[in-house]
């Protein structure tokens, strides 16, 4: 959501928009991420969790609905449930026709750290926040289709990467260790599975392979013993400079929207093997730029596949990288947005 987010903020035409940044703020949030927005983005602080708790998003909401009525929007672009949720009931409050959209990067009644009876209820809020208005905006065509369960209000503006900011960045260098390196990059965390991650290197673990964790989280205690080696929370262009040093990257997610790092890896031209899950499988095509595997055996059988063949890891990098440059590049996103914007204002 961060990466998308500061895309969208520093590169909307100034000419055409004034950008305002509500924001609030997680332990993973970059320490100076201010640095990563451009000045003129205006950036207002609102504390807000991320868990459903009445009073607090009875506080929150109230201070959302004064902002938009100080500030008094044309356009309003909501980012993940929660601001979703209450920046499209503030819209609906606010009795002013303006444009809504709403980006769920990965709708969380697909979650599967939680109950089915909670995913339900989450499913019901995000009708509910549908019946309010606004477009929701699906990353991926997998998320599209099931944001069509809930209205038919919907379009697609997949995600991006900026391939001249990962250009720039220099591979890291390893050394001479001459072992082939299998890499995730993220908050280790239930969604990632890293308990799958680690299975999967207990099996394929040797003299010439290591495992490595680009990210840290609160589950770090699943690979504690393992072959894995967690890198831990870093800089962006750091963690951009280990994945451009990397042979295979795997991907264990159990839902997606569409996977940021999953791009940033195809642009880094590496091969990539994910679960078959919403996002992973919009991304990466299956025997051209990497392989979708249903379970953990498909998995481990596509990637000893890679493994032993060092011309095909350098052929479907190069596919997934021809991909992101055709589809997901950050050009292409804001023309996208640009025009759904300006559609909506001339409405």
């Amino acid at each position: 959501v961060f990466q998308s987010v500061r895309q969208i903020c520093n590169n909307l035409p100034r000419d055409l928009f004034e950008v305002y940044l509500v924001y609030s703020l997680r332990k993973e949030t970059p320490k100076e991420w201010e640095k990563l927005f451009k000045e003129d983005v205006i950036k207002i602080y609102l504390p807000m969790r991320r868990e459903i708790s009445p009073l607090d998003d009875l506080k929150s909401l109230f201070e959302l609905f004064k902002l938009i009525r100080d500030y008094d929007p044309d356009i309003v672009h909501l980012h993940s449930s929660k601001a979703g949720f209450l920046g499209r009931l503030v819209s609906f409050l606010s009795l002013r026709k303006r444009g809504v959209f709403y980006s769920p990067r990965g709708f969380s009644f697909l979650m599967r750290e939680v109950s089915p009876v909670k995913r339900r209820l989450f499913f019901m809020l995000e009708k509910i926040g549908a019946f309010l208005g606004g477009t929701i905006l699906a990353c991926s065509p997998g998320e599209l289709h099931e944001a069509r369960k809930l209205t038919k209000r919907v379009d697609l503006v997949n995600n991006a990467v900026d391939l001249a900011e990962i250009d720039a960045v220099k591979p890291h260098n390893f050394g001479n260790s001459g072992r082939l390196k299998i890499a995730i990059s993220g908050r280790i965390t239930f969604a990632r599975a890293p308990w799958l991650f680690r299975s999967i290197a207990e099996k394929l673990s040797s003299k010439r392979v290591e495992f490595l964790w680009i990210g840290g989280g609160e589950l770090e205690k699943e690979l504690i013993g393992s072959p894995v080696k967690i890198l831990g929370w870093m800089e962006r262009e750091r963690a951009v400079s280990f994945l451009k040093s990397i042979d295979i990257y795997l991907q264990t997610s159990l839902w997606e929207g569409m996977p940021i790092a999953v791009l940033e890896a195809m642009a880094c031209s590496k091969p990539v093997v994910a679960t078959d899950v919403v996002g992973n499988r919009d991304l990466v095509v299956h025997g051209i730029t990497g392989y979708i595997g249903k379970c953990e055996e498909e998995l481990v059988s596509y990637l000893r596949k890679l493994m032993e063949n060092p011309d095909l890891r350098l052929k479907m990098g190069a596919k997934g990288r021809e991909r992101v440059e055709r589809e997901y590049s950050v050009s292409a996103l804001i023309g996208r947005l640009t025009s759904l914007y300006i559609s909506e204002i001339e409405r």
